[in-house]
C-alpha cells in the first residue's frame, strides 16, 4: 500500500493553481480519506485522524457566522487524532495562515471557479488507487507541456510549468551541458547552475538530489532537463521524463525554425558575395527585414573545424547565434561546404578580434580542433568579398605561422599581406626562381632541411647559437649547412641586399606552397 502525503495530493490531485498557503513544515502528514464540510453542525464529525479537509469558506459561514477558517484550523489541529491539513476554497486571510503556522497544519488555498466534488474524485482516486492516478496526471502534465509548446511559451514556458508542477528547481541545457533556462531558488538553484551534464542518471551537488534526463536521442541528446531539490521522489522523475519528451519537440520546433532562418540568411550572404548588388537600396532594405544593419561596417569572420559533417557545422552555427545573442549581436551567420561565415557588424579589427575570441572560448566546448579567422573591416556591402577572402588568407597560411591555439587575423599576417597579392603574378615566381627554389628543389631531392635551416636562422636574427639550439643541431652542424645554403642558392647571407632577398624569398616560399597546395 502506498502512503499518500499531503504533497501527494497537491501534486498529484489538486487542480492547477493550487497554493500551499501555510504549514508548508507539514507537507510530509500522511493522508488517509478526505472528510468533506457537512451541512450541519458539528462542521466535520467521526474524524479518524489522517483526513484531508476539503471545504468552502464561504459555506463554512453560512452554517455558522462565527466559523472562520482560522477557528477551523484551530478546532482541527486539537482533535485527538490530527488531520493532515485542510484545501479551502475561497478568501483566505493573514489570521487564517498565521493559524495554520502555529498548528503546522498545511493550508492549501484552491483557485477560484473549481468544483469541490470534482476535487473530491481526484484525491479519492489517488488514495484508492495511485498507480493509475500518477499515469492519469503524467499523462495530463505532458498534455499541459505540449500545449505550451505549441502557445509559443518556449524552453521557459515548459519549465514553467515542470517547477510549478514539482514544487523543485528544473533547468535545461545545451548538448555541451552549457546552462539554457532554469526556474528555481536557493541551494537547488545553485546546485544546476554548476551541474555540466553528460548522461542520463542520479548525482548529488551542493547538498541537492539531482536527476538528469537527456532530451530527444540519448546516444546523441539535443540537450538535458534537469531538477533538484533536498530529496526526490517518483513524480519528480517522471514529471522530467515527460518534460524531456515535450522539449524535445520543443528544440526539434525551434532547430526548424532556425534552419528556415539559415537558409534565408545563407542565400541572401551568397547573393552579397556573389558581386556588388544592382539595387544597393532594396539589399539594404532586405538585410532590415532580416535584422541586419548593412550600412554598418563588417568584418568577415570563418569558424573552421576540420573533417566537420554537416550536422557539425549545424551545431557550429547554432553555438554561434546563441553566443552572439548573448554579446547582443545581430550578425549575418552562413553554413558553407567546410566551414561557418559570420558577418560581425564591428567596425574595428581590434573589437572583431575580441569577439572572435569569446566565441572561440565558447566553441571549444563543443570542438576541440576550431579554429577562427578574421579579416580586416568591410565598410560597403560591396566590400564583402574582400575581408572574407582575406578572412580564408588568414585562416590557409595563419595555420602554418601561427598554429591553431589562436584567433588568426590577416591585419597578423604583415609581409603575408603583400605576398599574397603577388602569388599568382609572375614577377614573384621569377624572384622565387633567382633566390630560393634552388634550394627547395636540393631539398625536395634529398630530403633535406636547408629552407628549414634558413628561416630559423632569420628567425633568429642570425645568431647561431639560438639557431642551433632552436633546430637541435650541433653548432658545426648549422654551419656546415649554411655554407650549402650560400653555395646551392649563389646567395651570400654576408651581404645585406641578398640576405634580405632571401629572407623576403622564405616568406613567398609559404606563400607559394598555399597555392601549390589549393
Amino acid at each position: 500500500m502506498v502512503t499518500i502525503t499531503v504533497r501527494d495530493v497537491v501534486r498529484l490531485a489538486l487542480p492547477e493553481g493550487t497554493a500551499v498557503v501555510a504549514g508548508a513544515a507539514g507537507l510530509g502528514r500522511q493522508v488517509s480519506w478526505i472528510a468533506t464540510l457537512r451541512a450541519t453542525l458539528p462542521a466535520f464529525a467521526e474524524l479518524r485522524g489522517g483526513e484531508l479537509a476539503l471545504l468552502s469558506v464561504e459555506a463554512a459561514r453560512a452554517l455558522d457566522s462565527r466559523l472562520t477558517l482560522a477557528v477551523l484550523v484551530r478546532r482541527l489541529a486539537q482533535a485527538p487524532v490530527p488531520i493532515a491539513g485542510v484545501a479551502a476554497l475561497g478568501v483566505i486571510t493573514p489570521e487564517d495562515q498565521q493559524a495554520a503556522e502555529e498548528a503546522r497544519l498545511p493550508l492549501l488555498h484552491l483557485p477560484d471557479g473549481i468544483d469541490l466534488r470534482e476535487v473530491e474524485r481526484e484525491i479519492t482516486r489517488l488514495i484508492t488507487d495511485y498507480e493509475a492516478q500518477f499515469e492519469r496526471r503524467a499523462a495530463q502534465l505532458y498534455d499541459l507541456l505540449t500545449q505550451r509548446s505549441l502557445q509559443g511559451g518556449g524552453i521557459g514556458g515548459l519549465l514553467d510549468i515542470l517547477h510549478e508542477r514539482t514544487g523543485q528547481s528544473v533547468a535545461c541545457y545545451a548538448p555541451n551541458g552549457v546552462i539554457r533556462a532554469q526556474r528555481g531558488r536557493g541551494q537547488a538553484r545553485l546546485a544546476l547552475q554548476a551541474l555540466r551534464p553528460s548522461g542520463r542518471g542520479e548525482t548529488s551537488l551542493l547538498n541537492q538530489q539531482i536527476w538528469v534526463e537527456p532530451i530527444g536521442n540519448s546516444s546523441v541528446p539535443t540537450g538535458y532537463v534537469a531538477i533538484a531539490g533536498t530529496a526526490l521522489d517518483p513524480w519528480d522523475r517522471t514529471a522530467v521524463q515527460r518534460g524531456a519528451l515535450a522539449l524535445a519537440l520543443e528544440l526539434a520546433k525551434e532547430q526548424a525554425v532556425q534552419a528556415a532562418e539559415e537558409r534565408l540568411r545563407g542565400d541572401f550572404i551568397a547573393s552579397i558575395l556573389a558581386g556588388p548588388p544592382a539595387d544597393m537600396a532594396a539589399a539594404i532594405q532586405r538585410g532590415q527585414e532580416l535584422g541586419y544593419t548593412l550600412t554598418a561596417p563588417h568584418t568577415a569572420v570563418l569558424v573552421h573545424i576540420d573533417d566537420a559533417s554537416a550536422a557539425t557545422l549545424g551545431r557550429a552555427a547554432a553555438n554561434i547565434q546563441n553566443e552572439l545573442k548573448r554579446l547582443n549581436i545581430n550578425a549575418p551567420i552562413s553554413r558553407r561546404e567546410s566551414n561557418v561565415l559570420c558577418m560581425l557588424p564591428l567596425p574595428t579589427v581590434s573589437r572583431a578580434r575580441e569577439v572572435a575570441e569569446q566565441l572561440r572560448e565558447r566553441l571549444l566546448l563543443d570542438h576541440p580542433n576550431v579554429v577562427l579567422a578574421v579579416g580586416m573591416p568591410a565598410a560597403h556591402l560591396s566590400e564583402w568579398r574582400r575581408t572574407l577572402e582575406e578572412a580564408e588568407q588568414a585562416l590557409s597560411l595563419g595555420r602554418q605561422i601561427f598554429g591553431n591555439d589562436r584567433v588568426l587575423a590577416f591585419g597578423d599576417l604583415g609581409v603575408y599581406r603583400l605576398l599574397i597579392r603577388l602569388r599568382e603574378t609572375p614577377e614573384l615566381w621569377s624572384f622565387y626562381r633567382e633566390t630560393l627554389a634552388s634550394l627547395a628543389e636540393y631539398d625536395k631531392r634529398q630530403h633535406a632541411d636547408l629552407i628549414k635551416t634558413l628561416e630559423a636562422y632569420f628567425n633568429n636574427l642570425g645568431n647561431l647559437r639560438a639557431t642551433s639550439e632552436a633546430l637541435h643541431v650541433h653548432r658545426n652542424t648549422l654551419l656546415y649547412r649554411i655554407e650549402r645554403i650560400k653555395e646551392i642558392s649563389g646567395m651570400d647571407l654576408d651581404n645585406a641586399e641578398e640576405h634580405f632577398a632571401l629572407w623576403l624569398a622564405v616568406r613567398a616560399h609559404r606563400i607559394l606552397s598555399t597555392l601549390e597546395e589549393g
